[in-house]
């Protein structure tokens, strides 16, 4: 994949698919047909304080640990790893283990 997808469901829909008791009334979550790295993005992930599943926006792409600031890592996005070394990779070893989160595409196309 070259890092572009599609997502065309709404807030209340995604709310339901995945049991989400709290939806922020704030976020609004307009049809993407063309998402694409370093935008932001609806993503779900368990809060750190509860555990409970919150639905929040986050930029799409890995900022490295290192980085200090986001403009540091300007062009680089990395979105993308093997799966069969994702455990040893430094870039991605503790991400994977600390790290994850769902998100939400209905689908997704070559753009290459």
């Amino acid at each position: 994949m070259c890092g572009r997808y599609y997502r065309r469901s709404d807030k209340q829909r995604i709310g339901n698919a995945f049991n989400l008791a709290d939806l922020p009334s704030s976020l609004v979550i307009p049809e993407d047909y063309n998402v694409a790295p370093t935008t932001f993005q609806p993503i779900i992930r368990n809060d750190k304080e509860t555990g409970e599943r919150e639905l929040v926006l986050m930029r799409w792409g890995l900022v490295p640990f290192f980085t200090k600031k986001l403009s540091d890592v300007k062009g680089i996005s990395r979105i993308n790893a093997r799966a069969e070394g994702i455990e040893k990779s430094r870039t991605w070893r503790t991400p994977f283990q600390k790290r994850r989160c769902l998100v939400l595409a209905d689908g997704y196309f070559e753009r290459c």
